[in-house]
C-alpha cells in the first residue's frame, strides 16, 4: 500500500524538477555541426525589464518556454525576446561559428557566460547596425564564439525587431561552416543568376517585339527577385552596405512593388481589359492604391511590414480564380498561367502563414519562396511563348475571316507579326553566335588541357567544365532545331552510312553513365538488318541518342535495350526500339508527351531536369524523314519507345572511311594551315588545337591581314580556316577576294573552310555561296576539327573545288 503511494509522489517531484534541468547541447569531437534551436529556452520581455544577468537567471530557473522546432518562428513580437542555449563543450576546440536568426532581425545581442554565470563575451549585430561594424562581413548574422573546452557555458541571445522574430541557431566548426557557406553561396549564385538571365532574356524579347507583357514580366520578376535578395541579407552586403535605414524600410516597399507589378502583368497577360472589364477596373484601382501607399510605409515599419505581408495573401488566390474562369471561357494561355502561379500561390501562402506563426518553421519553408519563384519564372516564360503562339493563330484566323472593310487592318497586323517573327529569328541567330563564341574558348581550351599533366582533382574539375559546356551546347542546338522545324527549314540528307557503327557509337556515349546508375545497356540487331543503309545518319543519331538518354536518366538498377530490325511488311523500313525498366509513364501523361515543353509532370522536371524539347524534336524529325514514332508504357513498369524510318539497304562495295582510324594519330597529321579570326581567344584555341593535331599554322586577325599573309608566304598553305564575322572585311568578302586572286593566278589554289559561330541554315548557305568548301560550327574540339580537316585534305573533289 505504501509502495503504491510513493510512485505518484516520485512522478510529481520529477515533473517539478524537469524544467529546472533544462536542455543541454553537448559538443563532441565526432560531430562538426549542431542545430541548437530545438530545446532552446525562450522568455519574452515586452517591458524591457530584464538585464542579461537577470534574464539568464530567470531562464535557468525554468521561467522560459522550451522550443521544440529546429526553425522556431515567434511571429511579430513587441519588446525584447531572450533565448538561452546551454552547452557542454566536450572537445579540445574553443572556436565555433554561430549562424543565428534571419538577416532581417533589427538587433541581435549575443552574451556568453561561463558555468558560474560570469560574462565572457558580448557581440551585437543586426540589420539596423551598419554593415561595416559587423565582426564578420557576411549577409547572414554570423558570430565566432569561444566556448571553454571541457566545460559548460551559457549562450544567451537577445533579439529585438519590428519584423518576424525567427531564431534558427546552428553551431559549426570552422571547417563545417566554410563548407556549408560555400555551398549556400554557390546555390544563391545559380538561383539569382538564373533570375537575372530570365529578366535579360525577356527584356531582349520586349525590345525586339515591343510586347508590353514581356516588360511587365521583367518588372515583376525583377522586383520579386530583389525582394528575396533583400530578405536573405544579400542586398545589405552588395547593394547598400552603408544604408542601414534604407535596408530596414525597403522590405515593405518591395512587397508593394512586387504586388503592383504582378497585378499589371496579370492584366496584360490575361487580357482582362477585353475579357473581364469589371475585374480589370478593380485591379487597376488596387494597383494605384498599392503604389500610393509606398510613402506611408516609412511612418511605421512595425505595422507596414505586417500590413503589406498580409495584403499579398489574397492576391494569389484571386489570380487562380481568374485563371480558372478564363480557362472555362476557352482562353488557352490561362492554363500555363494557372500552372505557373499555382506554385507561387502555395509557397507564398505557406510563407505568410509561417510569418504570422500559424505554420511551424522548417528548412523547406525557409527556402520555399525561392523554389516557388524559380518554378513560376520558368513556367511563365513558357506561358509567354505559348501566348505568342496563340496570338499568331488568332491573327491568322482574323485574316481568314475578315471582311473587305478590315483587310487593310489585318494586313498591317500581319506585317507586325512577321516583323516580330523575323526579330525572333534574328535574335536566335545573334544569341547563338554570341554564346557559341565564348563557348568555343571554353570547350577548345578544355580539349587542349585534357592531354596536359593533371592530378585527379584537376582532371575531375576539367571533366565538369567539359560536361557543362557540352550541356549548354546541346541546349543551344535543341533551341535552334526547334526554330528550324517551326520554320520548315530542317535539312534532311540522303547518304550511305554504316548502321551498326552508328548504333554502337550511340550506345557508347552512355556506357559510363549507365554503369554509374547500375544499369545494363545492351543492343539487339536483326540478322537481316544489313550493314549499310541510305538515310540521314546525323538526324538518326540525334533521335537514338535522345531516346537512350531519357531511358538512362529515368532508370536505376535496371536494363536498357536498343533493338533494330527490318520491318516484316516493308523491308525498306527499320524498326528501332528503346526498352527500359525505369519509372514508366502514366496514361494521363502519355497524351501530351511529344508536345513541346512537356514532361511527365512538374516533379519530373524538378528531379531529372530537362526542357521538354527532346521528344518533340524527335517526333518532328521522324515525321520529316517519312516515319512514325510512338511509346508504350505503364507507371513503375518501364517504357518502350519505338520509331520506324525508311532506311533501305545499300551496296557496301566501296569501303567507308573510319572516323576512328583518322583520329588515332593526333600528332602526325601534317599540312600547313592559315587561321583567320578577329577574336584573340578563339584564334588561340584554334591554333592550339591545330598544333596539337600536328599541323603547322599561321594566323591573321583580319581579312586584309589574311590576304597579305597569303601574298607574302614563301610556302603555300594546304587549307584556310576562315571566321565569318570580322570588322571591316568579313569572312565572306575575304573568301571572295581570295578566290578572285586565285583565278587571276596571283595566289595558289587553297580550299577555305568556314570556322564560325553561325549555325543557322541561312549562314551556312552564305558560306558555300562565298566559295567555301566546308563549314565547321563553333565550339570545336580536336575530334571534330580533325574529321573536317582530313575530309577536305583527303577528298580530291573538295581540293579541286578549292582550286577551281
Amino acid at each position: 500500500m505504501r509502495k503504491g503511494r510513493r510512485l505518484p509522489i516520485g512522478l510529481v517531484v520529477m515533473a517539478l524538477l524537469l524544467p529546472l534541468l533544462g536542455h543541454c547541447l553537448t559538443l563532441t569531437e565526432d560531430q562538426q555541426e549542431y542545430q541548437a534551436a530545438s530545446g532552446m529556452q525562450w522568455l519574452p520581455d515586452p517591458d524591457h525589464s530584464l538585464t542579461p544577468s537577470s534574464a539568464l537567471k530567470a531562464l535557468q530557473d525554468g521561467k522560459g518556454t522550451t522550443l521544440t522546432s529546429r526553425y522556431p518562428s515567434q511571429g511579430f513580437r513587441d519588446g525584447l525576446q531572450w533565448f538561452l542555449v546551454t552547452l557542454d563543450n566536450n572537445t579540445r576546440f574553443p572556436n565555433w561559428f554561430l549562424r543565428i536568426s534571419r538577416p532581417h532581425l533589427d538587433f541581435l545581442d549575443i552574451y556568453l557566460f561561463d558555468r558560474d554565470g560570469n560574462a565572457i563575451d558580448h557581440q551585437r549585430m543586426g540589420d539596423r547596425i551598419p554593415f561595416s561594424q559587423r565582426e564578420f562581413r557576411h549577409y547572414h548574422l554570423i558570430s565566432l564564439q569561444s566556448f571553454p573546452p571541457q566545460d559548460r557555458s551559457y549562450l544567451l541571445i537577445r533579439a529585438q525587431g519590428d519584423n518576424v522574430i525567427e531564431m534558427p541557431v546552428s553551431i559549426k566548426t570552422p571547417v563545417a561552416f566554410s563548407q556549408q557557406d560555400n555551398q549556400i553561396s554557390l546555390l544563391y549564385g545559380i538561383y539569382y543568376g538564373a533570375i537575372i538571365a530570365m529578366c535579360i532574356f525577356n527584356l531582349m524579347i520586349f525590345l525586339s517585339i515591343r510586347e508590353p507583357s514581356y516588360l511587365l514580366y521583367v518588372l515583376y520578376l525583377g522586383t520579386f527577385g530583389l525582394n528575396l535578395f533583400t530578405r536573405e541579407g544579400l542586398s545589405y552586403q552588395w547593394l547598400w552596405p552603408d544604408s542601414p535605414m534604407w535596408n530596414h524600410y525597403s522590405l515593405p516597399i518591395f512587397n508593394l512593388l512586387t504586388l503592383a507589378f504582378s497585378m499589371l502583368f496579370v492584366q496584360h497577360f490575361l487580357e482582362l481589359r477585353t475579357r473581364l472589364p469589371f475585374m480589370n477596373r478593380v485591379i487597376t484601382i488596387v494597383t494605384v492604391l498599392a503604389l500610393l501607399a509606398i510613402p506611408f510605409t516609412l511612418i511605421s515599419f512595425h505595422y507596414s511590414i505586417q500590413i503589406t505581408t498580409a495584403a499579398v495573401l489574397p492576391w494569389p488566390f484571386i489570380m487562380l480564380v481568374l485563371s480558372l474562369w478564363l480557362i472555362y471561357q476557352g482562353y488557352s494561355p490561362a492554363r500555363y498561367f494557372l500552372l505557373a502561379f499555382l506554385s507561387v500561390a502555395v509557397t507564398t501562402t505557406i510563407f505568410i502563414l509561417k510569418a504570422f506563426g500559424v505554420v511551424e518553421g522548417s528548412w523547406l519553408i525557409e527556402n520555399i519562396m525561392q523554389l516557388g519563384t524559380f518554378l513560376e519564372a520558368v513556367l511563365l516564360s513558357f506561358a509567354l511563348a505559348h501566348r505568342m503562339t496563340v496570338l499568331k493563330s488568332e491573327n491568322a484566323r482574323i485574316q481568314r475571316e475578315a471582311t473587305e472593310a478590315l483587310e487593310q487592318r489585318v494586313e498591317e497586323r500581319t506585317q507586325e507579326l512577321n516583323s516580330a517573327l523575323s526579330a525572333r529569328s534574328e535574335f536566335l541567330a545573334v544569341m547563338s553566335h554570341e554564346i557559341r563564341t565564348p563557348l568555343n574558348g571554353i570547350i577548345g581550351t578544355v580539349d587542349m588541357l585534357k592531354t596536359s599533366p593533371l592530378n585527379n582533382e584537376q582532371q575531375h574539375n576539367l571533366n565538369i567544365i567539359e560536361q557543362s559546356g557540352n550541356s549548354l551546347l546541346n541546349l543551344i542546338n535543341d533551341i535552334l532545331d526547334y526554330s528550324r522545324i517551326e520554320a520548315g527549314k530542317m535539312p534532311i540528307e540522303q547518304t550511305r552510312f554504316d548502321l551498326h557503327e552508328l548504333v554502337n557509337d550511340s550506345l557508347g556515349l552512355f556506357q559510363h553513365k549507365a554503369r554509374v546508375q547500375s544499369n545494363l545497356l545492351t543492343r539487339e540487331m536483326g540478322k537481316d538488318l544489313g550493314h549499310y543503309c541510305v538515310g540521314d545518319p546525323v538526324r538518326l543519331r540525334q533521335i537514338i541518342v535522345n531516346l537512350i538518354s531519357n531511358a538512362v536518366k529515368f532508370t536505376d538498377n535496371g536494363t536498357i535495350t536498343l533493338a533494330a530490325t527490318r520491318d516484316s511488311d516493308n523491308p525498306d523500313y527499320v524498326l528501332f526500339e528503346v526498352i527500359d525498366t525505369g519509372i514508366g509513364i502514366s496514361p494521363e501523361q502519355l497524351t501530351n508527351l511529344f508536345d513541346y515543353f512537356q514532361q511527365g509532370d512538374s516533379s519530373t522536371s524538378r528531379r531529372y531536369g530537362g526542357t521538354g524539347l527532346g521528344l518533340a524534336i524527335c517526333k518532328q524529325l521522324v515525321e520529316i524523314m517519312g516515319g512514325e514514332i510512338g511509346v508504350d508504357s505503364r507507371r513503375n513498369e518501364g517504357s518502350r519507345f519505338w520509331f520506324r524510318l525508311p532506311l533501305p539497304k545499300t551496296d557496301a562495295s566501296a569501303n567507308l572511311p573510319s572516323i576512328h582510324d583518322d583520329i588515332d594519330d593526333l600528332t602526325h597529321s601534317g599540312g600547313r594551315l592559315l587561321i583567320v579570326d578577329d577574336n584573340h581567344i578563339n584564334l588561340m584555341v584554334a591554333e592550339g588545337l591545330c598544333k596539337k593535331l600536328g599541323y603547322a599554322t599561321e594566323v591573321a586577325e583580319s581579312g586584309m591581314e589574311a590576304i597579305a599573309v597569303l601574298l607574302s608566304a614563301d610556302e603555300p598553305f594546304d587549307l584556310i580556316l576562315m571566321d565569318c564575322e570580322m570588322p571591316e572585311m568579313d569572312g565572306f568578302e575575304t573568301s571572295r577576294s581570295i578566290i578572285k586572286l586565285q583565278k587571276e593566278g596571283r595566289l595558289v589554289k587553297v580550299p577555305i573552310i568556314a570556322l564560325t559561330a553561325h549555325a543557322v541554315p541561312d549562314k551556312i548557305q552564305a558560306c558555300h555561296d562565298a566559295g567555301m568548301v566546308g563549314h565547321l560550327a563553333k565550339p570545336i574540339n580536336s575530334e571534330r576539327l580533325l574529321m573536317t580537316l582530313k575530309r577536305v585534305l583527303r577528298d580530291p573533289d573538295l581540293r579541286i573545288k578549292g582550286q577551281a
